[in-house]
Parts: C-alpha cells; structure tokens; sequence
C-alpha cells in the first residue's frame, strides 16, 4: 500500500486544532503524515512540529510574490502559493522555487490557461487540487468549483503537469481517509494510477527533491 499524504493540513493558531491532534487523527484514517502547512500571515506562529512544515504564501500582487518567496524559500520544508488571481497564478508557476500552486480557480475562472499550464511542467510546479469544498459547499457553488477543477485537470494531463490532491483542512472533523479522496479525485476524471500518485508519489517527490536541495546547500 502506498504511504499517503495530506501535505496541506491547517494547525492552530489558523486551524482550529493543535498539529498533534491533526497527525494523529490523519494516521488513524490511513496516512503516513501530513503536511502542516501555514498561511503566511500565520508562518512566525506556527511551533516546531514532527510534522511537514510548508508555507502558503497569500500575496497581493506580483511583486509581493517574488519577495516573500525569497523571503520563505529557505525557511520552509513546501513552499506553496495560494493562488485565484490569474497573475499570481502565472507568476507563481513561472518560478520554479515554487513548489506547488493551491486552488488556482477563482470566480467564474478556472485561473489557468495552456500557456500557464506550460510553464508550470517547465518548472516543475505542482498544481494543487483541494476536495474540501465536497463537504464545505452545496448545490450550484459545489457543482461551479468541480466544474473549474474539471478545466485544470483536462490542463494537467495535457501538459503533464504533477497534480496534488488535499482535505485542506482546518480542523481534524475536515480530514478523510485516503480512500475517500482517492474516489473523490476520480470525479475530477483522474485515473486511478493518477489519483494514487497525487496522494502518495508526487507529494514525497517534493519533500525529497527540497531535502536534497537543502543538503547540496
């Protein structure tokens, strides 16, 4: 059985549970470990954990962007964007310090294109599809986001780009067993083998990529 992980968990202060809880609780339903992962805002709070450590960098424009990647690189095990803004979105798969572009769709928008699509396989960008909105939304707003990660994926498999799948959860009642997720992700027309490695292999692909990165440094 492949080790699963949930590499975009929320903790306390942002969250509403403690990492201990959160690890403890995702081990129980069948994970490996997650990946405990703060918004910027929350990052200088957020304790040391026997827990992936990421970020979620939330920038308002482009230029804020680039500098809080240069700020959070080497300070974080997974450096994430949280993406909507269609610049954001471009700007972050444009950078291959970035690791991995969280819910790209906005609005009416899906947020990205073939030419962002592109450019994130050039760089190795993992685009990041969170399944919480299956339990957090209802009828025609549920139905508008599964439609937009529809487009992203179509994307995602066009250019091969390495696809990510998380509860994003904020509380320990948000997580699921990765057997749930593994059939959620099928809805979004992901084959199984995709769907396994968006849970399993890509993930540790990205841990072990940044360890490697950290012991060349």
């Amino acid at each position: 059985m492949p080790d699963y992980i949930d590499i975009s968990v929320h903790a306390l202060p942002e969250g509403a549970d403690s990492p201990n809880r959160l690890d403890l609780v995702a081990r129980s339903l069948g994970f490996a470990g997650i990946g405990l992962t703060a918004h910027s805002p929350y990052w200088s709070q957020l304790a040391e954990q026997d827990a992936i450590s990421g970020i979620e960098i939330v920038a308002h424009s482009v230029r804020d962007l680039r500098k809080k990647i240069s700020h959070f690189r080497d300070s974080a095990t997974i450096l994430s964007v949280h993406g909507g803004d269609e610049r954001i979105n471009r700007a972050a798969c444009s950078d291959e310090r970035v690791d991995l572009l969280m819910h790209p769709e906005k609005g009416e928008r899906s947020g990205l294109n073939q030419v962002t699509a592109k450019i994130a396989e050039k760089n190795g960008v993992a685009l990041g599809f969170s399944l919480s909105y299956f339990w957090k939304k209802e009828g025609f707003e549920r139905s508008r986001i599964l439609a937009l990660q529809h487009q992203n994926v179509a994307l995602c498999q066009k250019f091969a780009v390495p696809v990510i799948i998380t509860t994003d959860a904020f509380s320990h009642y948000d997580l699921r067993a990765p057997s749930q997720l593994l059939a959620l992700a099928q809805l979004l027309n992901l084959e199984k083998t995709e769907t396994t490695a968006a849970l399993s292999d890509t993930p540790r692909s990205i841990i072990k990529r940044r360890e490697q990165s950290w012991e060349a440094y």
